[in-house]
């Protein structure tokens, strides 16, 4: 049975969608298989992993909405509110994108992470809060039903959220059993972590009155982190702080870490972000790679406890 990990931060520009793809491109690298579900209606980690112009492809404006968007994450939630079974035109097969990286080589089309698998998104998926308005049913559970069908085909799930609280973001953390806060350690992306950490105890909550299950911080992952900077050293020191007032005020789990690999601003990470690759496939050999992947392992240690 596959583990579910959500990233989740109010602010964006914290690099969670880039964290979340090199996460998952590291861990397929490592032979788990790994299945990226993007829940921002941005598409950002999409298009980060298929490239542009093969996202757009795929989701060209020029169709009806419909046929756009029923491989993607929106059609489990347009099934949820469809009645008539006949309606239902969500099919994981036809949506999931298998081995969804791809590098040319010598012009040739090559598949280096066939373990990593993606279930896209589209625009469409800001409408979900106006057709959510009168669902009578627990709406925060819609993704965790269609995930318990097919987490046994994977190992690791990782959720890329919106930066907000609304249904995707509440859907993604139900349906997990982990989440991670990355942020940069300024004063900007930290702030509102307490606000995050009192908004997600209530889908916790909720979780737990429903299925008898928790969802635990794994930790908070410091990214862009610039040792040079008083800033980022300031910030460190607060984050820790916050941890541990987390953790007195049982808001957060005691097993929730501040993750000691961090990711460094480096120019190699947005090198292979231009590509539309992971690092550890453009750049297999580079420090950010190393980093991500001692990452990885003290993730996996984490969420094996």
């Amino acid at each position: 049975m596959g583990t579910v990990i959500s990233f989740i931060n109010l602010k964006g520009g914290v690099g969670k969608t880039t964290c979340c793809a090199n996460i998952a491109g590291e861990l397929a690298r490592e032979n788990r298989k790994v299945l990226v579900i993007d829940a921002d209606p941005q598409a950002n980690v999409s298009t980060l992993l298929m490239g542009i112009k093969r996202y757009f492809r795929k989701f060209k404006n020029e169709k009806k909405d419909n046929e756009i968007y029923k491989e993607t994450i929106y059609q489990i939630f347009l099934d949820a509110l469809e009645e008539d079974v006949d309606k239902k035109l969500f099919n994981f097969d036809n949506a999931i994108i298998k081995s969804v990286v791809r590098k040319t080589i010598q012009g040739k089309e090559t598949h280096p992470l066939t373990n990593l698998d993606l279930l896209p998104a589209t625009y469409h998926l800001m409408q979900l809060e106006q057709k959510i308005v009168n669902y009578v049913r627990s709406r925060f559970a819609i993704l965790n039903r269609f995930l318990e069908k097919i987490k046994n085909q994977y190992d690791i799930i990782l959720i890329d959220c919106p930066p907000n609280i609304y249904t995707t973001t509440h859907n993604s953390l139900y349906a997990s059993d982990y989440f991670i806060i990355p942020t940069i350690p300024d004063y900007l992306s930290i702030t509102g972590i307490p606000l995050l950490i009192h908004s997600l105890n209530k889908t916790i909550e909720i979780k737990m009155e429903e299925k008898n299950s928790s969802v635990e911080l794994a930790g908070i992952l410091i990214n862009l982190l610039d040792k040079r900077i008083n800033v980022h050293k300031d910030g460190l020191v607060s984050i820790k702080g916050f941890l541990e007032v987390f953790k007195q005020e049982n808001s957060v789990n005691n097993d929730a870490i501040i993750f000691e690999s961090k990711i460094t601003n480096k120019v190699d990470i947005k090198n292979a972000s231009g590509k539309y690759l992971p690092v550890c496939v453009d750049s297999p050999r580079s420090s950010s790679t190393m980093e991500f992947m001692n990452l990885c392992q003290e993730i996996l240690k984490r969420i094996s406890k």
